[in-house]
């Protein structure tokens, strides 16, 4: 028998795609208020492709075969059901170390574990399995529930992402505009910006004459109390 009846207990540790979900949904909470709305918009883009990244590889690793979650057992469950005479043969091809244990299973359930009689009977009506290819039928029900169960919530952590940057760009100033009144704006933005710089063009001369003044005025003093005739250089 192998050892992986751990599966059907409901403590067992999380999946990479649960923890990426769990990581995606931590970092909602540490971001960072933004307070140009540009910059926040990019970050919820940023969000939007982390999610999606991290969902498809979420998904990869728990069909992937060495995530344990039974990816490679849902064919050989339908295989089962529709070729009867090659059960034997299928049950003796499987890796025993990725095969769930249906001892121990067999045996939680005899002993009354809350835990695997409420999966049964999600799954199977409340009979337990008799026959191991039955036991690997139910779990393989049971894992498809769990994955379907995944993408919803990835799914659903994509579309918040979504709506996040919708709602970005409506804060976005002058996303109310039309193109022409954009365009106004623009050419407004434009003429106020070339004002600016002529009055610190002016501001860069007055500075510049004050300068000379300060200069000159200084240079004055000093040949006076050294009694410097500027003309004898």
């Amino acid at each position: 028998m192998g050892s992986s009846g751990d599966d059907m207990n409901v403590d067992q540790e999380p999946t990479p795609a649960q923890d990426a979900l769990h990581q995606v949904s931590e970092g909602e909470g540490e971001e960072e208020e933004k307070v140009d709305p540009i910059t926040k918009l990019q970050d919820a883009v940023d969000g939007l492709s982390l999610a999606m990244f991290e969902a498809l590889r979420g998904l990869r690793d728990a069909v992937a075969p060495e995530s344990g979650n039974l990816g490679g057992m849902n064919a050989n469950a339908n295989n089962t059901d529709t070729n009867g005479a090659n059960d034997g043969n299928n049950a003796n091809n499987r890796n025993e170390n990725s095969e769930p244990d249906f001892e121990e299973f067999w045996q939680s359930y005899r002993a009354g574990d809350v835990a695997t009689m409420a999966l049964v009977h999600q799954v199977n009506g409340g009979q337990a399995p008799m026959r191991r290819e039955d036991y690997i039928r139910i779990h393989a029900k049971i894992e498809m529930e769990k994955d379907a169960e995944l993408v919803a919530k990835l799914a659903g952590t994509v579309l918040q992402k979504s709506a996040d940057i919708d709602d970005q760009v409506m804060a976005v100033p002058g996303m109310h505009r039309t193109r022409a009144q954009q365009m106004q704006r623009i050419e407004e933005l434009l003429r106020l910006n070339q004002e600016e710089i002529e009055r610190l063009d002016q501001s860069h001369k007055l500075a510049t004459e004050r300068q000379s003044q300060i200069r000159q005025f200084i240079r004055d003093k000093t040949c006076l109390a050294l009694a410097i005739d500027e003309g004898e250089g």
